[in-house]
């Protein structure tokens, strides 16, 4: 268990440097006449005027925070729509380089060449064709490099290619129910700009799949003839990380919703699409459908704020933001909530109840403490007097350490606790060997120095449960508490000797100083305070005697005290 404190010590505050202070006692404090009066008429002003400027600026205030939250919300906007474009033009670039890279490919255009429109295979009908290719030696060594591919690269869901006739005559999902061999594609946007020689790209859903995604596409080039295109699909559910914001979607250059965070959003159209121009047979070939439900996106009607919105029916006012990706026929847009240009007149109201309110009761409270902390300051005062003449009456100006005023205060508290808690207590009384020649050939300040820093190295040497004591002189006493057996004072000893042995630096050269002890314990050596006192001043005489530097028990080789 820890030791405890005597009460009259105990009632002293800790101080930052390890001192104790002064008694932290109440005092009882009366106002000044007069003052209590004073501070409820100041306060009944104060409260009036807090009010009526309250009402005055709230509505100011409401009206800048609304305007200031418009810009807020413009500024976020343009650096999320900007982040997210910046994602998907690099994820883009990636998603180009793969058939372009892959068109260079020795066995692609060695397949190319082989399976043009006019090979006999290709002039097979459709089903015998599809397994003619399928079961094509050469074309059965690509289709497994495909599928590696694809296998590698996760973002792909099939790579294939088409003849100049259309037809895909290798796939990376050969051999699977929805294979893409044998398929003719001569109708997709993606084949017809990479046979023009151009990179080609298009959001459709599967043909054999209905799964929508984005297809890129490459020409196969030998020389200056075009022999055919390599094809990628991503599926649009893995691009879902490119709208990472609610109320944001990816659109194609037809005006259709092909990818957005709110799922319920997609095959949706923009307000006046261009898709509705498509004939009802294009956008079954694209979309697998004919009619598109519009977004419920209107002007709000504020010629001040024209980009505003209104979504849906919630009322409130959205700020729309769209940039167009030209070179993937992509259009991202995002659109923010304005709440504070629909609430200007609730905020009002509710920014005054709360700053009438709060601003009230604060007033009312800073009066009430500032009256009550005058009162309590003119008692600080007076406590800080009290405080700095116990200081004195119980420490040692010197080393800041307890002095022997209250010793057997300690001593008999620590008897009290071991004979609660069945352990036991040692008295450490220490004295600096040859420090009398120090002090009078080198001078008392230097003298001085030395005892401040016998002191340090003390409390440093033992637990902060303990207490260190200067009795005077070179003298001084360790109390160590809680012993689970005597003989650990010894232990604490050994600590003190090395700690107190090592050289002072004060000077030039260092002094070394040996140092005696004398140990005497409860309930061994004595049961009060004076006696074990003594008897630990006996055994320091003792330790002294033996050679000095050392320490010594009471009664370790000598006849009790009388």
């Amino acid at each position: 268990m820890e030791a405890e404190l005597p009460l009259a010590i105990t009632r002293n505050a800790v101080q930052g440097d390890g001192h104790f202070g002064g008694l932290s006692q109440g005092a009882g404090f009366v106002s000044e006449p007069g003052r209590a009066g004073h501070f409820v008429a100041l306060g009944s002003l104060a409260v009036t005027l807090w009010l009526v400027a309250c009402w005055l600026v709230s509505g100011e205030y409401t009206a800048w925070r609304a305007s200031d939250s418009l810009v807020q919300v413009d500024h976020d906007l343009r650096q999320s729509i900007g982040d997210m474009t910046q994602g998907i033009q690099r994820t883009l670039v990636v998603f180009h380089g793969i058939p372009a890279a892959l068109s260079r490919d020795s066995a692609v255009v060695a397949a190319l060449l082989r399976f043009d429109g006019e090979s006999d295979v290709m002039r097979m009908p459709i089903e015998p064709r599809r397994k003619a290719l399928a079961a094509h030696p050469q074309l059965a060594r690509l289709n497994h490099a495909l599928a590696s591919s694809v296998e590698d690269l996760k973002a792909i869901s099939v790579i294939w290619l088409i003849n100049p006739a259309g037809d895909a005559v290798a796939a990376s999902n050969s051999g699977k129910p929805e294979s893409f061999v044998g398929t003719n594609y001569s109708d997709r946007t993606y084949f017809t700009e990479a046979m023009a020689g151009r990179f080609g790209r298009q959001f459709a859903l599967g043909r054999n799949t209905n799964i929508p995604g984005l297809f890129f596409s490459a020409p196969v080039m030998d020389g200056d003839r075009v022999l055919g295109v390599v094809a990628i699909k991503i599926d649009i559910p893995y691009l879902s990380s490119w709208v990472n914001q609610a109320n944001a979607f990816l659109s194609d250059n037809f005006g259709v919703v092909i990818l957005a965070q709110n799922r319920g959003m997609e095959m949706q159209t923009l307000p006046g699409a261009a898709v509705r121009g498509l004939s009802p047979a294009e956008r079954i070939g694209r979309y697998k459908r004919s009619e598109f439900e519009e977004l419920p996106i209107v002007p709000w009607g504020s010629a001040e704020h024209p980009n505003l919105n209104r979504w849906g029916s919630d009322g409130v006012p959205y700020l729309l933001m769209t940039t167009i990706l030209p070179e993937d026929d992509l259009a991202l847009t995002v659109l923010a909530a304005v709440p504070r240009l629909a609430t200007l007149d609730q905020d009002r109201l509710e920014l005054f109840g709360l700053a009438g309110a709060l601003g009230s009761l604060v007033i009312i409270l800073a009066g009430a403490v500032t009256h009550y902390w005058l009162d309590r300051e003119r008692g600080r005062r007076e406590r800080v007097v009290r405080q700095q003449i116990e200081y004195l009456a119980t420490h040692d100006v010197l080393t800041g350490l307890f002095s022997r005023a209250v010793v057997d205060q300690f001593i008999n508290h620590g008897i009290a606790g071991a004979k609660r808690s069945g352990r036991g207590l040692a008295v450490l009384f220490i004295d600096l060997d040859d420090f009398k020649e120090i002090n009078d050939g080198l001078g008392h300040e230097v003298g001085d120095l030395v005892l401040k820093e016998a002191a340090r190295r003390l409390r440093q040497a033992v637990r902060e449960v303990d207490v260190v004591i200067r009795q005077g002189g070179d003298e001084f006493i360790v109390l160590v508490f809680d012993l689970l057996q005597a003989a650990d004072a010894g232990h604490v000893a050994e600590k003190i000797l090395d700690a107190l042995e090592a050289p002072y630096t004060i000077t030039d050269p260092p002094q070394r100083l040996s140092s005696s002890i004398g140990i005497a314990s409860y309930p061994e050596h004595g049961e009060s305070a004076s006696l074990l006192l003594r008897h630990a001043d006996m055994a320091m005489y003792r330790a002294k005697e033996g050679g000095r530097g050392g320490y010594q028990f009471y009664g370790a080789g000598a006849a009790p005290a009388g």
